[in-house]
């Protein structure tokens, strides 16, 4: 068939205007439904309507964590809130999983459970006899969190630097847990001067309260921080800094300290075979602590003497000093002994008393929980109960007495020292090599901080 060429460029030219009307309107419609898009991705939402987002929706990531016991975990508790508790201490002479725990925990079934969960832990990831009733080292590192009801948290503690195992409640259970790190020490040294008290001092240098825990308990024959201390007292110390995958993670141990004060003058500590001993290889572990609070931060609110009292509103003769501490803080037993009195006296309300070696007496008073139990032989060091405001007290704090031949005396000015351990003549030489190395470490420091590393192996 011949078609026409005019009558196919006339056909074609009508197709054409068709075709461009409908664009157009095809064009409108469609610049509408961008602006209207627009408006609707980019535009606040109203109050009371669902905000739209024109963002393409975020791939959801399942994370399907270890499980097993024995890998490193995140912390299930976290960061505790206001109102919960820290007991950080370190473990004494005869201390246990569960003494520790019954000590600080005020419900029964949540200690069981802890340490039914973590001795589990610790039995299989170390393939050791353990269990609640395991003594365990002395100085040992340990924290128990509760929170404003006392109610259990998180327990951690160190056997070894990488050692470390936890529990923590969870689900309404206990989980427990090794951590699993890579551990490094750094020998680093510090110099400071006192602002405050020990923990406040250490913080203005960036140092936290662990350190200064690990100062007062090198230091707790021979120094009274509560009472000794003073404003402008001077302090260095040689110390190990745990990292853990190149992380600060903590503090190790304290390898040399001296601390030079108005009312003590100059203290020295230097570790030698597990033990401190002065420049002269004189131990510094004596018969007598000089506080049963062995922590930093603490007051004297009562002296020895006569005072009104808070309560009574009456003059009467304070047998005693009173050390301000939080509820809870551990009491500490002060000398070896034997328990002849503890449960409720009075005025004093929860109270210890013990019997000690040489005929003298300590008293504890205002106690929230007693640990010790009459007529058991205690030990140094050994815990006696947490601090309270039972009986009559106005706050939360320790009353503590000291008795000589049945008569009270100012505990603050007795001199309680009877016996002094000297290093035994055959390690008197290596002593010396290792006092000089670490006191020269430390000589000729200004009071500001100064990090170091020394060689570890020389300073064993």
């Amino acid at each position: 068939m011949r078609l026409d060429h005019h009558s196919i460029n006339l056909n074609f030219g009508r197709r054409s205007r068709f075709s461009a009307g409908t664009a157009l309107i095809l064009f409108v419609v469609l610049l509408g439904g961008v602006a209207a898009g627009s408006y609707l991705c980019f535009s606040p939402s109203s109050q009371g309507h669902a905000q739209l987002s024109c963002n393409l929706p975020s791939q959801s990531i399942s994370v399907n964590k270890d499980a097993s016991l024995c890998s490193l975990n995140d912390d299930p508790v976290g960061q505790t809130s206001n109102g919960c508790q820290e007991m950080a201490e370190v473990t004494g002479e005869g201390d246990t999983l569960f003494s520790l725990l019954n000590d600080n925990l005020t419900d029964e079934s949540d200690c069981k459970q802890v340490v039914t969960s973590l001795t589990s832990v610790v039995r299989s990831c170390l393939d050791l006899p353990f269990d609640g009733h395991t003594v365990l080292k002395p100085g040992r590192s340990y924290s128990i969190i509760v929170d404003g009801q006392g109610r259990f948290l998180k327990a951690t503690l160190e056997l070894a630097p990488d050692k470390v195992f936890h529990a923590a409640r969870q689900n309404d259970g206990i989980r427990s847990w090794k951590e699993e790190v890579v551990l490094d020490f750094k020998v680093e040294s510090l110099s400071f001067r006192l602002r405050g008290d020990l923990e406040k001092s250490l913080a203005s240098v960036g140092e936290g309260k662990d350190l200064a825990s690990k100062l007062a308990n090198v230091f707790r024959w021979d120094i009274n921080f509560q009472s000794e201390a003073s404003w402008g007292d001077t302090c260095k110390v040689l110390f190990e800094r745990r990292y853990a995958d190149d992380r600060p993670s903590g503090y190790g141990r304290i390898l040399c300290a001296v601390y030079e004060g108005k009312r003590t003058k100059r203290k020295t500590a230097v570790l030698f075979n597990g033990q401190y001993y002065d420049e002269e290889g004189t131990e510094l572990k004596k018969n007598f602590l000089k506080s049963p609070l062995g922590v930093p931060r603490l007051r004297v609110s009562s002296p020895y003497g006569n005072r009104i009292h808070p309560i009574l509103g009456s003059w009467r003769h304070h047998k005693g000093v009173d050390y301000a501490a939080a509820k809870g803080t551990p009491v500490k037993c002060v000398a070896h002994g034997v328990v002849t009195s503890a449960g409720w006296h009075d005025q004093l309300g929860n109270y210890v008393c013990v019997k000690h070696d040489d005929g003298n007496e300590s008293r504890y008073g205002h106690l929230s929980k007693i640990s010790a139990q009459k007529g058991k032989r205690i030990k140094q060091d050994e815990r006696i109960g947490l601090v309270g405001q039972t009986g009559l007290a106005t706050g939360p704090h320790l009353h503590f007495e000291w008795l000589v031949k049945g008569e009270h005396s100012n505990p603050a000015k007795q001199k309680l020292v009877t016996a002094l351990r000297k290093l035994p003549t055959p390690l008197q030489g290596r002593f010396m090599i290792v006092k000089q190395e670490r006191l020269h470490s430390l000589d000729g420091m200004t009071l500001i901080r100064r990090v170091g590393r020394a060689n570890l192996a020389s300073l064993q």
